[in-house]
């Protein structure tokens, strides 16, 4: 009795001393994104859930995907969602996941009468715009490409679509409807065309956060996962996916 009761206390103090956990996300609908004052979506709901489950407390924050990325890799208790799992970024992090697999695609306007069989064949008919700051931006420029196009934000190049200034974006299947109705553009204008990458996202915790939280972190979605409930909140959230 003595002993069981000497684990319950070390479990109530471990808990009791466990840091608040800064957690980092940019604007990114339908993963989280601002509604009103609340920060909501698929990634918001999965750590808040994962918070109840580990009893950790936390701070949500929005902030610029690589600003977050900067901040984490040196910062204690800190993580960032959701994130791409990359060679480059393995090291730098410690990683709860996967939450998620994300398809980054090639969209054509929807009057494109033959479909797109080769990023060689795109690159010939027209502009390819995407981001800067995404990782699809440089996965495309290692692709010898001569009319790729970089823009500061997602919503500059659901704009310059909108306007028939470019001939072909690239997103994740996800968020392409959400991208295109915040532009006050019917989704179906955007004609799937080809997958260019598939990557699971990750929790990404700062190397200074303590491993033994991180662990508590994965092991909570692990249950998350086994019991449905992260499958629940991907069919609230993530339904909404464009159609091939």
């Amino acid at each position: 009795m003595k002993r069981l009761a000497a684990c319950l206390l070390s479990l109530l103090a471990l808990t009791a001393h466990a840091a608040e956990l800064r957690l980092l996300t940019d604007n990114h609908p339908p993963l989280h994104f601002r509604q009103g004052d609340r920060l909501v979506g698929f990634g918001v709901d999965v750590v808040q859930a994962l918070a109840q489950q580990t009893g950790d407390p936390i701070r949500l924050e929005q902030v610029p995907l690589l600003r977050a990325l900067r901040m984490a890799s040196d910062s204690p208790d800190t993580g960032v969602f959701t994130v791409l799992r990359t060679d480059e970024r393995d090291d730098r992090y410690q990683w709860v996941g996967p939450l998620v697999e994300v398809e980054t695609a090639l969209y054509a306007h929807e009057n494109l009468q033959t479909p797109i069989r080769s990023l060689r064949e795109a690159d010939h008919l027209g502009r390819i715009t995407v981001p800067r700051k995404w990782l699809a931006y440089s996965y495309l420029q290692k692709q010898d490409l001569n009319n790729l196009y970089g823009v500061e934000t997602p919503e500059q190049m659901m704009r310059l679509f909108s306007l028939g200034r470019t001939d072909f974006v690239v997103s994740d299947t996800l968020s392409s409807a959400s991208l295109a109705r915040e532009q006050g553009m019917e989704p179906g204008r955007l004609q799937y065309q080809m997958p260019l990458m598939k990557q699971d996202t990750y929790i990404a915790f700062s190397r200074q956060t303590d491993p033994r939280q991180v662990a508590r972190w994965q092991q909570a979605l692990d249950t998350l996962r086994a019991d449905g409930r992260l499958e629940q909140m991907r069919q609230r959230w993530l339904v909404d996916s464009l159609p091939r």
